[in-house]
Order: structure tokens, then sequence, then C-alpha cells
């Protein structure tokens, strides 16, 4: 029972992992950094680059509270994806980020972006999602079973390695790859780096997220929620009150 146990767990990871992480190459021809973003971190992360690419475009402001809203009437360029023109209906009036990212449009706009993905193979799609978690688990059950059936040497790993499967971010092989593949074409910019512009800052905050926003906009980043409410709150309060200081500290 040991030895077969630990046989059909190791199948059973097997197809969790094909399920989960293939396929190897996608499609990412005309994917915006808002689908760059999804990729690394879902709908959240998307929404962040956004309301970047509007701050910086010069769509969105943000008040001393965090909220943000539209200054300006303007289109958010010719660009501008669906989740674009959905944020910016959404901040026509002063919203959180976190507010916004629950507004119908917002959420119909991040599925959208969702599917896309999907479609590109560049995220597992949820019944593939479902499924590999399914087998994962039967996988480490089984597993277990074994291991208590004198085959841990084999059981113990292959348990581990089902709770990886579980545990692991939606992305695909191929969208592992093109995050190391912009990755290695686009570096966080030192300190003493050229100023990037609007376009390059929005696909930089997309690759790195939070570790890119601290190097080029620390404060409205911080003030808009994007680095957390915490730190929020303390830049609101280093400011004396204004809303935010030398946000454009790079950019």
């Amino acid at each position: 029972m040991g030895t077969i146990g630990a046989v059909c767990a190791v199948v059973g990871l097997f197809c969790a992992g094909l399920l989960r992480w293939l396929p190897l190459r996608g499609r990412a021809e005309g994917l915006p950094a808002a689908g760059v973003a999804a990729v690394r971190g879902g709908s959240k992360a998307a929404l962040a680059v956004v309301v970047v690419e509007l701050h910086l475009a010069g769509v969105l402001d943000v008040d001393r509270f965090g909220r943000l809203k539209r200054v300006v009437h303007g289109s958010p360029g010719r660009d501008g994806t669906p989740l674009h023109r959905a944020a910016r209906s959404a901040f026509g009036r002063a919203l959180s980020r976190s507010d916004a990212a629950v507004a119908p449009a917002v959420r119909r706009a991040c599925e959208e972006v969702r599917v896309d993905l999907v479609a590109r193979g560049l995220r597992c799609g949820r019944v593939r999602l479902a499924a590999a978690g399914l087998t994962a688990l039967a996988a480490a059950v089984v597993a277990q079973v074994a291991a208590a059936h004198g085959a841990a040497p084999a059981g113990v790993p292959v348990a581990v390695l089902a709770l990886g499967v579980l545990l692991a971010p939606v992305r695909t092989l191929a969208g592992r790859r093109l995050l190391r593949e912009l990755r290695r074409g686009h570096p966080v910019p030192g300190a003493d780096s050229t100023r990037p512009g609007p376009e390059e800052a929005g696909l930089l905050t997309a690759l790195y997220g939070r570790r890119a926003l601290r190097r080029l906009l620390p404060d409205f980043a911080a003030v808009a929620g994007l680095l957390g409410g915490r730190a929020a709150r303390e830049t609101v309060a280093r400011s004396g009150g204004g809303p935010y200081e030398g946000s454009d500290a790079v950019i």
C-alpha cells in the first residue's frame, strides 16, 4: 500500500502541476502595463498601475485623507484600456482605491483583464485552478497515507510539494517567463538614474509594485494607500496637513 500510494501521489502531483502551470509560452503582444501587473499580482495590482498612470497623466489627484478624485475631464488617452476608463469614471467623486475596486464598472473591467490573460495563457483559469487544487490536495492525502504505511521517504516530499502547488501564484509558466523577460529589460531605476517617463513608470510599477513606487512616487503612493494604510497615515502626519509633498521626486 505504501509504495503504490506513493506512486499514485506522484502521478497526481504531476497532473496538478500540468493543470496549474501550463502553457510554457503565452501571447503578450499588445499587453498594457495594467495587464502585466495583473499577471504579477491580480486585479489589485492592475488597478494600482492604472491609478499611477492616470495621476501622471494629470487626471487624478489625491487629498490628505488618501481619497483619489478626477481633476480633469479629458480622455485618459488613446491607449486607455477599459480599466482606465472605468477607473476614471469611478473617481468622478472622491474615493479610496479600495472603494473604487468594488465599483461595478471597475470590477467588470478587472474581470475582462483576467479573462484576457487566461486566453493569452498567462494566468491559470478558475476551472483549471480548482482542478489543480483538488488534484494536489488528493495527492497530499494519498502521500500522507503512504508515508504512514512505510513510504515516508517518498510520501513526505510529495505532500510538501502538493502544498506548494496549492499556495503558488496564479500565473502560468508563460506568465513567469513574461515577467522575467520584462524585468531583465526594465530594472528598477537607481537614485542617480535617468528619470523615466509616465509610460515607463507605469510598466515599472506593474513589474515591481511597491518596490518601484517607493522609488518613483513615494509620497503620492503612501497617501493614496498604494503602500498600505499605515504608510498613508504616517505620510499625512509627516506632511503637516498638505496633500503630499515631493511625490514626483524621481518623475
